[in-house]
């Protein structure tokens, strides 16, 4: 099967009717307004789904959730489909609540890759965050501010090519300013209990909210504007060649990752000539703690 293979692109196939699916879309909505949400560019998503093609996005990420929660509504209310996710094997597999959740709305487990590539050549939607918590929980905002972490993380490629799926890029503003990463280190009990155990993100900065310290994923963010931006499939070139070639494979996810780098690029500084006071505020209070070296 060549690029663009069809198939039912199901998704999850979450029920709309399903209390638990009411109460997510429910609570996306509430927060969609809170972060003045928008989404740039969903019909070229809505058009791969019409078209049946299998589909893998991938985003920059940060240690917040609301934005993965409020663009796959905005994506569910559009299409009435809503993409698989992977997911910290530790963090949400081992978790009360969270593991129940990984259940119910499919949640794949990290480093499974077999597992996944089937998933998306049945159900054909995929969202995932290569750079991990090594992007969102290790890397430092201030000095780094929107930097993707794809050195080594090669799985969102080869699911695709493996799935003859297409690659999407979601770029997300305002997710490095949803909560203030301080220069503080978070405790490593407070890691530990976070992650079942896994201690491997020792140093990762304590970052706060609206409530004080950012401790429950999710929770009392910062009222910053938050917008997706979605670009168009990635061209992929030679998919057979990557999938044979160990250094044609490693050219390829360089090429995209700075691709995606620049869109990501592109789309920050977009948000910064645009107008709005809230978040200009929001973004100069932060500048200045970081300033102030807090």
């Amino acid at each position: 099967m060549g690029p663009g293979a069809r198939s039912e692109l199901r998704g999850i196939g979450a029920d709309p009717e399903d209390w638990a699916t009411r109460g997510f879309v429910a609570a996306a909505s509430a927060l969609r307004l809170y972060h003045r949400h928008r989404v740039i560019g969903l019909e070229r998503i809505e058009r791969l789904i019409e078209e049946r093609r299998r589909l893998v996005i991938v985003g920059n990420h940060a240690l917040e959730i609301v934005g993965a929660l409020m663009f796959c509504a905005a994506l569910f209310e559009r299409t009435g489909r809503a993409p698989h996710f992977i997911a910290h094997e530790n963090g949400w597999f081992k978790m009360p609540v969270l593991r129940d959740i990984s259940a119910r709305f499919g949640v794949l487990p990290s480093r499974q890759l077999a597992r996944t590539i089937e998933a998306v050549r049945r159900d054909g939607l995929l969202m995932l965050y290569p750079g991990a918590n090594r992007e969102a929980a290790l890397r430092s905002y201030r000095d780094e501010p929107y930097r993707l972490k794809w050195g080594g993380r090669r799985g969102f490629l080869r699911v695709a090519l493996e799935a003859d799926a297409e690659v999407v890029f979601v770029a997300s503003v305002g997710a490095d300013e949803a909560y203030y990463q301080s220069s503080l280190p978070t405790p490593g009990a407070l890691l530990r209990w976070a992650n079942a155990g896994d201690d491997r993100y020792r140093g990762a900065r304590l970052g706060f909210g609206l409530a004080g310290p950012h401790l429950v994923p999710g929770l009392f963010p910062l009222p910053v504007r938050i917008t997706h931006v979605v670009s168009e499939p990635l061209e992929l070139g030679d998919r057979s060649g990557a999938r044979g070639d160990p250094r044609a494979f490693e050219t390829l996810h360089e090429e995209l990752t700075e691709r995606c780098q620049k869109l990501l690029d592109v789309a920050v500084v977009q948000r910064d000539v645009e107008d709005d006071p809230l978040d200009r505020a929001i973004r100069r209070a932060q500048g200045l703690l970081q300033r102030l070296g807090l």
